[in-house]
């Protein structure tokens, strides 16, 4: 068998093109190499004329449980993380920039920043099983990829705060209540329903889809934008905490 990448494509009939996180051993957590070949794939969807939709998911039974904790290390910088995070925010810009629909497959544990990658994405179709928790500042992190903006447009500021303050975890019919996901279906059906649905979404005119995506991100992404350029230094710094390495130090003993 061959291997796949940690990130690969695969593109289906009707103009559909599905890209997955491919760690599954390690649930999909998100490396700044998968970011960086995330960019890559959407570079080279948008050229791709004969692509109309395309689905965002996790290999295996997990969308992603966030950052890769085990990047970096104490000699890391804080100019040094810097870096790595805009790597992930790029990934969220490229997200919010192609002119194609984007939708994300979710399924099993959504933590962190892969909630971010969802909420990027223009819908969310999301199996009965998916659990998702914003888990930032209850590690002693702030909320990054652009959350704490994209998150506040979609259910208003002060659930925001609640869920980002608590790392509240929520459910996919939870999550469809608040805005977030667009439609919850079996876990066993996930794949059948998201490619319906895709198909769908591929029917209506390109054009029509991308110049409506560009006017309404166009409208929203200010505040995205400037709240990813704040976290780029703002998180760094929590990285140096005494508080953050406390936490770090917890989460390795498990």
């Amino acid at each position: 068998m061959e291997e796949k990448d940690v990130v690969y494509l695969e593109k289906k009939d009707g103009g559909i093109a599905v890209i997955y996180l491919n760690q599954p051993k390690k649930k999909n957590a998100i490396s700044a190499v998968m970011m960086d070949k995330l960019c890559g794939y959407f570079t080279e969807l948008d050229r791709d004329d004969k692509t109309r939709v395309i689905l965002l998911r996790g290999a295996g039974d997990n969308f992603s449980t966030g950052g890769d904790l085990s990047q970096g290390g104490p000699d890391m910088t804080i100019e040094d993380s810097r870096k790595l995070l805009r790597r992930y925010i790029a990934a969220v810009k490229a997200i919010r920039q192609i002119g194609k629909p984007v939708i994300a497959v979710a399924d099993g544990y959504v933590v962190g920043g892969a909630v971010s990658l969802v909420l990027a994405c223009d819908l969310v179709v999301a199996s009965d099983k998916t659990v998702f928790i914003p888990n930032f500042c209850a590690i002693g992190i702030i909320p990054e990829m652009g959350i704490m903006a994209m998150l506040q447009q979609v259910v208003g500021a002060q659930r925001a705060k609640e869920l980002l303050f608590f790392g509240k975890r929520f459910g996919a019919q939870e999550g469809c209540d608040m805005g977030i996901v667009n439609r919850v279906v079996k876990k066993e059906e996930l794949e059948e329903k998201a490619l319906e649905y895709a198909q769908a979404l591929s029917a209506i005119p390109a054009n029509s889809l991308s110049i409506t995506k560009g006017i309404m991100n166009g409208a929203a992404d200010p505040m995205v934008g400037a709240v990813m350029e704040a976290e780029s230094t703002a998180s760094p710094f929590c990285t140096r905490t005494l508080e953050y390495k406390e936490m770090v130090a917890r989460f390795s003993k498990k």
